[in-house]
């Protein structure tokens, strides 16, 4: 009878199971934030100046991005969506549901501001509010990328429109167009995990539309700025410097079993819904959480 040495079979048996492990997945969130002077936007108040010395309001913010990106420690990539379009007047597009993708530490996160010459075709969206971000075709047609909508104090004290309208660029005879999309790539430290909920935070710092490199005055491009390459090509300089991410620790399940450990272990306390004891509770919830 032929003797089959068993244990270098087992061996390759177990390398081959291990090859075969599937590699779990995990869901993602974004979650869009502005500022304004490292504080959170406030719409519709004349509280603002810019570098330029410009007192402004901002009404509403409607943007694209697309083509995001997670990338991975050994250079991987893995998309998260297409195209998201983001509404400060639709509370539910500040939170963008986005692919699940393989349970790893991702460095960067990347993304295009706008939409790229592919995909910014006209009727690409038969329905508002996408729809109603058209670009004229004459001025090049597709959408636009961003509808930064407010108004300034101009030079004779009185407030006028400040409609940062970003697109596709033109010439003065519209013979030649330019496309002002850019591509924002930004470090991140996000080790992403299945069952919780994975969540990065992208926030518009709205100060750098109008500053870093390029000082932005409205009094010198006033009101409307569409047929204007010279501005357009200027906020698509200082874009690169708007974002900036982070990763959130939502992982509720974790926060909700740990508290109720500790009530649990507080619980026999008499008097234990004391103002002291509730304190005391607390306090130690923040510490145990904060070692982690």
């Amino acid at each position: 009878m032929k003797k089959i040495a068993l244990l270098p079979l087992l061996l390759v048996s177990m390398m081959n199971v291990a090859c075969d492990k599937p590699v779990s997945n995990g869901d993602t969130e974004i979650h869009i934030s502005y500022t304004v002077n490292g504080h959170d936007l406030i719409t519709d108040s004349l509280c603002y100046t810019n570098a330029a010395g410009n007192q402004f309001l901002i009404n509403e913010i409607q943007w694209f991005i697309s083509n995001v990106t997670l990338i991975g420690e050994q250079g991987d990539e893995y998309a998260l969506g297409k195209i998201f379009y983001i509404d400060t007047n639709i509370p539910e597009s500040q939170v963008l549901t986005t692919a699940s993708v393989p349970c790893q530490k991702y460095t960067s996160m990347r993304f295009t501001f706008g939409l790229d010459r592919e995909d910014n075709v006209t009727g690409l969206f038969s329905n508002p509010p996408e729809r109603d971000m058209f670009w004229p075709e004459p001025l090049g047609g597709g959408y636009h990328y961003m509808k930064l909508n407010g108004k300034y104090v101009d030079e004779n004290g009185d407030l006028a429109p400040m409609n940062i309208h970003l697109g596709i660029g033109q010439n003065e005879d519209l013979t030649a167009f330019y496309q002002n999309y850019f591509t924002v790539e930004l470090p991140l430290e996000l080790d992403l995990k299945q069952d919780c909920v994975n969540a990065i935070q992208l926030n518009m710092n709205i100060d750098n539309w109008f500053q870093n490199p390029h000082i932005y005055d409205c009094q010198t491009y006033g009101s409307a700025i569409m047929q204007n390459q010279e501005a357009q090509q200027l906020f698509k300089e200082n874009g690169h410097n708007v974002f900036s991410i982070s990763s959130i620790d939502h992982n509720m399940e974790k926060i909700v079993s740990t508290l109720k450990d500790l009530m649990h272990k507080a619980a026999p306390k008499p008097h234990f819904y004391t103002k002291k004891n509730m304190e005391s509770l607390f306090a130690d919830f923040f510490n145990h959480n904060n070692k982690e």
